[in-house]
């Protein structure tokens, strides 16, 4: 029977029309978290009474900390999905992203800081993991570019959360609660959030796609390895390589262009941090936002028309020539900069949609999960890298530096790319997979 086609994409057997509305709920109030945290977390560190020094330190600590959860639980996320389904694990994380939240806003030590972030860095493990997930089980082949250049313009627009609840804590103040209440209630706020979408993924999610029906026969242990071997696929591994730098590139252009900004006018405008935020950093910000949308619609489009390897080509190597552009860059408040910064917004979200287009492409399905999960990891391991390692090179060797070294990272996936054959089927990594069962059933 043939699929159903919505929103320009054809759905896999199984799937309707509302339940991939009830994924891009999901998807708005997931990719609303991703950045939630960066932008509340200040405001409490500063009602808690923690000084500036150790607000800095602290801040680097727990977003380290959250990414070393990520990953060591994304692979395992991806292979329970694999075993209980995506529905299961998805509102498992929303739930326990929204109890983290929700709790966060209560803390009063560095302790309760480090404990609760632990629950939201679980939490958000698994809806990260699903949200990827999700969409490849959901979309047609044909149709996967559309499918991820979607997800990606709902997620943009998940983006404008943040800065919404942001907002909350002054309204409260100006009605009568006092700093940490505000911040309390602002995060329970967030919390409801993550019930709400857990309702949505529970109810709302196909109970057919994305089921394996071997894999609740099979240890954890086994599924892990199985998962891993499908990395000897050259499309496969590509992918995690692609999940590396297009998640690399968000973050660094999320930590540290807001930061310069601020920074370039405090230190040679005499404007107050305030006014360099609203001034500078905001429409720089909207910019990247900007193109993002663009970038979304149009790698979205162009990953069906091309193959999703040479996809990766373009992205890839559209993101090495404005990251490494970034060196020439000494005054980031002149006009033409904007410009850059719009076509840096269209570069960095076109390596994340044809990553994932590649991954949901070349993931085996009934290891999908898994090897999601693993792709899931090199992002993480991306972002790790470039907030911890990129802070360092931003301190030590200028504000550019650390997106002229993701530059030369994308360059090299391009030349990668250019050596993968778009037509291979990746039969290496099943095989292998499948070899691996045999001995594993002989064994036992």
């Amino acid at each position: 029977m043939a699929g159903i086609r919505f929103l320009g994409v054809n759905l896999a057997d199984g799937v309707k029309r509302h339940h991939l509305i009830a994924y891009f709920i999901a998807v708005l109030i997931s990719s609303g978290y991703a950045g939630a945290m960066s932008i509340l977390q200040p405001g409490l560190l500063q009602v808690i009474g923690i000084d500036y020094k150790s607000q800095a330190q602290i801040t680097g600590m727990l977003g380290a900390l959250q990414e070393v959860i990520f990953i060591i639980m994304l692979a395992i996320y991806g292979v329970f999905a694999d075993r209980i389904g995506r529905r299961y694990v998805y509102t498992f994380g929303l739930l326990t992203t929204a109890i983290g939240f929700a709790l966060y806003g209560t803390s009063t030590s560095i302790t309760e800081l480090i404990v609760y972030r632990v629950i939201v860095a679980f939490g958000s493990g698994a809806m990260v993991g699903m949200m990827v997930t999700v969409i490849a089980d959901y979309a047609n082949n044909e149709s996967r570019g559309k499918a991820n250049g979607l997800q990606g313009v709902v997620a943009t627009f998940g983006a404008f959360i943040p800065p919404i609840l942001a907002t909350l804590p002054n309204t409260f103040v100006q009605s009568g609660y006092s700093e940490a209440a505000a911040q309390q209630a602002t995060f329970a706020i967030a919390g409801c959030m993550g019930v709400i979408g857990a309702i949505v993924v529970f109810f709302g999610l196909s109970k057919v796609a994305g089921t394996v029906v071997r894999a609740s026969n099979e240890s954890l242990s086994k599924q892990l390895k199985l998962g891993a071997a499908e990395a000897k696929a050259p499309k496969v591994a590509l992918s995690y390589g692609a999940a590396f730098i297009s998640r690399g590139d968000l973050a660094v252009t999320g930590a540290f262009m807001g930061l310069w900004l601020v920074q370039f006018g405090t230190a040679n405008m005499n404007l107050s941090a305030s006014e360099a935020m609203n001034t500078l950093a905001v429409p720089a910000i909207m910019m990247v936002v900007l193109g993002a949308l663009i970038g979304s619609l149009l790698m979205g489009w162009v990953s069906d028309k091309i193959s999703r390897v040479r996809a990766v080509t373009c992205a890839s190597g559209l993101a090495a020539v404005i990251y490494c552009a970034m060196f020439f860059v000494s005054d980031p408040t002149q006009s033409w900069v904007l410009g850059l910064l719009l076509v840096m917004g269209i570069a960095e979200i076109s390596a994340f949609v044809s990553s994932q287009a590649l991954v949901g492409e070349s993931a085996p399905a009934k290891r999908r999960g898994a090897v999601i999960g693993f792709f899931g990891v090199a992002g993480a391991v991306g972002i790790l890298f470039a907030t911890a390692g990129g802070g360092a090179l931003f301190a030590e060797y200028g504000p550019s530096t650390p997106f002229v070294v993701f530059g030369l990272f994308n360059f090299i996936v391009f030349l990668w790319s250019w050596k993968v054959n778009p037509a291979s089927n990746d039969d290496t990594s099943s095989s292998l997979a499948s070899q691996q069962e045999l001995i594993s059933q002989g064994e036992s």
